[in-house]
């Protein structure tokens, strides 16, 4: 498979009040086109902070050095404004909480038409027609009323497949979804990681990052796990988890309910 993210020797440090703190810790891997990765560690583990510097969204106080060639382009080197071209159109991104990524004022039409018009200059009438192909991909029903509704108006499960519909209005060829199946029930879960598998299908390639192993057991073909800013073990996702190696990924797996293993 050829690779479409190269991360080599990545760190990640914030300027503190305390000092410096390393968020990430010297980090490397590679993401082949089309698959399905699972990156899993518990809160802080760095997992979130590998990705907003690779999409170069960290705080105004964090800084990333090391490696990351998106399609063999390094994107640390990238300005801002470089980088805005390629976040939201070639790298798209579904955040943990749709409800304060979305815009509380804006109907959802106009949220996800706004998307081609900025990156792929489209006309509105062109947009609408696209936002409607991604609400239908994303298993949304009665398009022509959901487009003139406000995010409040929507349920957390229908509020995240608009979130992952706005990731897909440019046609990415990456798609990063932070923790997306939190504080949904089970059903919705199963849905939004089917809508993961279709994308697949579509040699879409997908970093799902989570705290459930559950989730990336069912999701992902391949997985990493990161403690305290490390990459501590990676590798298939069925041997990682039916052969684990490190003591923190047998720990993870122990925090595991039974009726999911």
């Amino acid at each position: 498979m050829n690779n479409i993210l190269e991360v080599k020797n990545l760190n990640v440090k914030f300027d503190t009040t305390q000092g410096k703190i390393t968020a990430v810790n010297n980090i490397s891997f590679n993401i082949n086109k089309g698959e399905c990765i699972g990156v899993a560690g518990e809160s802080g583990s760095g997992k979130t902070q590998t990705f907003f510097s690779i999409t170069g969204i960290l705080s105004d106080n964090g800084k990333a050095s090391g490696e990351v060639k998106f399609n063999n382009l390094n994107l640390l080197e990238l300005s801002e404004g470089e980088l805005s071209k390629i976040r939201g159109k070639d790298i798209g991104f579904i955040f943990q909480d749709p409800m304060t990524s979305l815009t509380p004022h804006m109907k959802i039409g106009d949220q996800l038409t706004e998307v081609s018009i900025y990156h792929d200059k489209k006309s509105r009438s062109e947009s609408i027609k696209k936002a409607k192909e991604v609400l239908d991909k994303v298993r949304l029903p009665r398009i022509n009323n959901l487009i003139k509704k406000y995010p409040h108006e929507l349920s957390g499960g229908m509020r995240q497949r608009i979130m992952i519909g706005i990731s897909l209005m440019c046609n990415p060829q990456l798609i990063i979804a932070d923790e997306p199946t939190t504080a949904l029930d089970v059903t919705t879960q199963k849905d939004i990681l089917k809508i993961f598998n279709d994308l697949q299908k579509e040699n879409i390639t997908i970093a799902l990052i989570t705290h459930d192993i559950g989730v990336l057991a069912e999701a992902s073909d391949n997985i990493i796990i990161m403690n305290e800013g490390t990459i501590v073990e990676k590798g298939k996702t069925n041997k990682v988890l039916v052969e684990p190696e490190h003591d923190y990924t047998k720990h993870l797996l122990s925090c595991v309910p039974e009726w999911l293993k």
